[in-house]
């Protein structure tokens, strides 16, 4: 049975799923697939993320169409 989470988690281009923890920080709450890198860890800046929960949808349409003046 897969983890429910109640709060935006990203998919990560090496594995694992992530949360944001900071602006563009990103903190593994799933193991990834890369040897070295464990939960609790940060994010290489360099990977790429795909919204994995509907939360993250959300965000990802919330950030996409908010304007900043």
């Amino acid at each position: 049975m897969a983890k429910v989470y109640d709060y935006p988690v990203f998919a990560t281009q090496g594995g694992g799923l992530v949360r944001e923890v900071g602006k563009n920080t990103y903190v593994f709450v799933e193991q990834p697939d890369c040897p070295g890198l464990e939960v609790g860890d940060v994010m290489p800046s360099e990977w790429d993320l795909a919204p994995a929960n509907q939360q993250a949808r959300d965000l990802i349409s919330e950030d996409q169409f908010s304007l900043d003046f």
